[in-house]
């Protein structure tokens, strides 16, 4: 199966991303699925459109992943007859569920920007305070007494 690329090819994996995206959020009452979780992230479709590879990215656990997976996979036909009733084809492509860990490493990117970013803050902010002239009131006293050479 080859990626989508010509404009129709990619037309219409947008139209069934949001299409059983939809489905998933609102029409399944599958109780390993929780449409709160639970996002279609992307679509793949070669040119004859027969199949699609339809990526999902579930927020949690490696088994509530796994869980969730295998709950969209064993509904596969009941989301297919589903989303065909919002699109128009004159072949219903065949759907075939895969983890989505593309998004999950950019989640992981991200988050380590920001590990990064407050360690870089903090030896900032800890520079800052070795920098500064000490405030401590004896020292400018003594100098004060002293007399200026002439």
């Amino acid at each position: 199966m080859t990626v989508a690329t010509s404009r129709r090819t990619e037309r219409v994996s947008r139209l069934l991303r949001d299409v059983v995206g939809e489905v998933v959020l609102s029409k399944l009452s599958d109780p390993r699925i929780d449409p709160a979780r639970t996002s279609v992230t992307r679509v793949e479709m070669p040119e004859d459109l027969l199949s699609a590879r339809v990526f999902v990215s579930v927020m949690g656990t490696e088994s509530e992943q796994r869980r969730t997976l295998q709950a969209l996979r064993h509904a596969a036909g009941h989301i297919q007859e589903l989303a065909m009733r919002g699109i128009r084809l004159r072949h219903t492509p065949i759907l075939q569920f895969e983890a989505d860990v593309r998004f999950k490493r950019t989640l992981e990117t991200l988050d380590l920007i920001e590990q990064a970013m407050a360690e870089i803050r903090g030896k900032e902010e800890a520079q800052q305070a070795d920098e500064e002239p000490s405030e401590d009131p004896g020292a400018t006293a003594a100098g004060a007494n002293q007399e200026l050479p002439k």
